[in-house]
């Protein structure tokens, strides 16, 4: 059956799930990889793009509005007026300041902060947590405005080569996903008295996930995260297997009405 079709139908059709639960494995392995391949392939495209653009920009706005500076021998030196502000609103604060006129006292009453002073690069990603980085420890390296502009246009790449990586480790989480509903599925199947094994269940658990892998794409695409998505994920495979197991236990059900009507006629 065409990859397209098995889409749709796995989407649609709960009665599908009768045709592919005796699936070999290798064949439900393969278009979850296809399917799998298509998503990751998108959203790695809009990572990779966005990510260009944002270090692009970066680049352009550091070339342009941030002075000369040097970290050398654990020092930073900055060649513009201080305290230097890149980024000052209400909830977040990136300034460098050398001259010891602003400290880390002044990053309280924000979320986000990173200060750069002589020798030190505070952090803070929220109102409790605050880093300190001693840039001493970093004695022996140097990094110049020039290195930094140089370096920019190669975070792309990295993330293109991470991207390539990360395909196997979330390829491989899906396939645990499905393995963790089969075992729930077992459940199911004592439940509705079923004889469907482990092999069936994960077949039935591959295409099950279909319609949350589109959803979650569609989610990624529109670029506002909808809040604890994770539940509607597996609330909605759960749903799709449950039916399935149940569809495919009535098929054997009907079968065996069928063979017995049968052997009474005879």
């Amino acid at each position: 059956m065409n990859f397209f079709i098995q889409m749709r139908e796995s989407v649609i059709d709960i009665k599908f799930y009768r045709s592919i639960k005796n699936n070999k494995f290798s064949r439900s392995f393969v278009y979850l990889l296809l399917l799998f391949l298509i998503i990751y392939s998108i959203n790695g495209t809009k990572t990779y793009l966005g990510t260009k653009i944002i270090m692009e920009e970066m680049a352009d706005d550091l070339k342009t509005n941030v002075p000369e500076f040097r970290l050398e021998n654990g020092e930073f030196s900055f060649e513009g007026e201080m305290p230097h502000y890149i980024s000052s609103s209400i909830n977040e604060l990136f300034v460098i300041d050398t001259t010891g006129k602003v400290t880390v006292s002044e990053l309280k009453d924000v979320d986000t902060a990173i200060l750069i002073t002589r020798d030190k690069v505070y952090f803070k990603r929220s109102k409790l947590e605050t880093r300190e980085f001693n840039l001493t420890e970093l004695k022996g390296f140097t990094l110049t405005k020039t290195d930094v502009l140089e370096l920019m246009p190669k975070l792309s790449i990295i993330v293109a080569v991470f991207l390539a990586f990360g395909f196997i480790f979330a390829l491989g989480w899906k396939l645990i996903n499905a393995a963790i509903m089969a075992l729930l599925g077992l459940i199911a199947n004592t439940v509705f008295k079923g004889k469907l094994k482990f092999g069936n269940l994960m077949n039935i658990c591959i295409y099950a996930i279909t319609l949350p892998m589109l959803l979650q794409l569609a989610v990624n695409l529109y670029g506002y995260p909808i809040p604890n998505f994770w539940m509607i994920y597996w609330v909605i495979s759960i749903l799709y297997e449950v039916l399935a197991i149940k569809s495919c236990i009535d098929e054997e059900k009907e079968s065996e009405d069928t063979t017995g009507e049968d052997r009474s006629y005879f």
